[in-house]
């Protein structure tokens, strides 16, 4: 009972931190959209390119592919906390600024039922707001006369999600997520006027959203040889549903420090967000145990997304996955030495005067366990748009450590 406890303690605490502090990233993209998506899957996959389509491991959470959830070792009980630590530098011909941030990832359980069912859930960011823009514009009807717009964006969706993995016989796995996403989305903009009398503006809107979808995976694996297995993986999602309740207000402030609220309203209007469908297709080679190659494909058609913020030009969006792990002979049995790198490619999400916001990421990293706590590490590097056109070039190297407590909650033991 100590142990159920202190399980249900990690989860609201960690859940709790999840969900309020999204400010992972400074980048105006943020703004467009529901913010940035955060990369999914966990430390293993994170240092492989951000795979996890076809991987298959009894040792680890893979919540990409909800099917490889089957594949844990029947007597293990598995807790996952992911750490990380960002620099991210934004970069244009005329500015530049940059932020260090720290946070916690996610968090996850998984629990063997039987050795043919598996269960999973876990806690994790779903996308990231946070931008801040600050211009001098010229009044409208106001001649020469001009104000300061600081504008700021924070919040970002968190996601937990409930999953179960199943094994169709002995060479095939399905799997299946369910997703609940909530959390804000906020701008905030102050107007601060230069005239004969000065005044300030502040005006923000909230948007609050909470809805959920259903992802599903397969994988199916084949035997090339004695020491070789070839594993293929496909993942699809459901159209996802989102209610928003949006709250607005402004206020005037004059010099004399007298604040009034010019505008308030937090309506009962409906208002929905419908997520579309996402589907992905990836293959791992492994060779011998010690070896494995992996590569994914997603596409996810954003231009289909329907929000109610009128700036975002969300174009689809086509992502490639490529990673490698290798445990040396030496050490790798004792101690689960692994060494893993990889690189993605993201076609775009966003779409500016009919330049195409690409990206690319390369990541590697080392992961080793002591007793029963598998340590995963990983470095990643993302960059994001240019400084032509008037652009924004968006930078972010990003630390990150995946701990994995393994305890053993159903091994039956004997004495002679």
């Amino acid at each position: 009972m100590r142990l159920i406890r202190i399980i249900i303690l990690l989860i609201l605490i960690i859940g709790a931190q999840v969900s309020q502090a999204q400010n992972n990233t400074i980048s105006p993209y943020s703004r467009y959209g529901l913010g940035l998506y955060e990369q999914n899957g966990f430390g293993r996959g994170l240092a492989m390119g951000g795979t996890g389509i076809a991987l298959q491991a009894r040792g680890h959470v893979n919540n990409i592919n909800p099917a490889s959830y089957a594949l844990i070792d029947s007597s293990m009980v598995l807790f996952d906390v992911g750490l990380h630590l960002d620099y991210e530098y934004i970069s244009t011909y005329l500015d530049d600024g940059d932020k260090t941030n720290g946070n916690i990832s996610y968090f996850s359980l998984a629990v063997s039922g039987t050795r043919k069912w598996a269960f999973s859930f876990g806690i994790a960011p779903y996308t990231s707001t946070g931008y801040t823009i600050r211009t001098r514009e010229y009044l409208s009807g106001g001649g020469q006369t001009t104000y300061i717009s600081h504008v700021e964006g924070i919040g970002g969706l968190t996601r937990v999600y409930a999953g179960l993995g199943v094994q169709l016989g002995n060479r095939t796995a399905f799997g299946m997520n369910a997703s609940v996403l909530f959390g804000p989305k906020t701008q905030r903009q102050a107007m601060v006027l230069n005239a004969s009398d000065i005044f300030s503006i502040y005006v923000e809107n909230t948007d609050y959203y909470v809805g959920g979808k259903l992802d599903f995976g397969l994988q199916h694996k084949i035997s090339t040889s004695k020491k070789s297995d070839l594993t293929l993986g496909v993942i699809a999602s459901t159209p996802g549903i989102l209610r928003c309740d949006r709250t607005e207000k402004a206020t005037n402030t004059f010099i004399s420090g007298v604040t009034d609220t010019i505008y308030y309203d937090d309506d009962d209007y409906d208002r929905y967000t419908t997520l579309p469908m996402t589907c992905g297709a990836g293959v791992a080679y492994n060779y011998n145990e010690r070896l494995t190659f992996t590569a994914d494909f997603n596409y996810n058609p954003l231009s289909k997304l329907k929000v109610s913020d009128k700036r975002s030009k969300l174009i689809d969006n086509q992502t490639i996955n490529v990673g490698a792990e290798y445990i040396p002979q030496r050490l790798g049995r004792k101690y689960d030495l692994t060494f893993r790198a990889g690189a993605s490619y993201e076609s775009g999400t966003y779409r500016v005067d009919d330049y195409r916001l690409k990206a690319i990421s390369g990541s590697f990293g080392v992961g080793f366990r002591i007793r029963t706590i598998r340590f995963n590490t990983f470095c990643s590097y993302r960059q994001q748009g240019t400084k032509a056109n008037l652009l924004v070039l968006d930078q972010r190297i990003r630390l990150g450590l995946n701990l994995t407590y393994i305890d053993y909650w159903f091994q039956k033991r004997k004495f002679y």
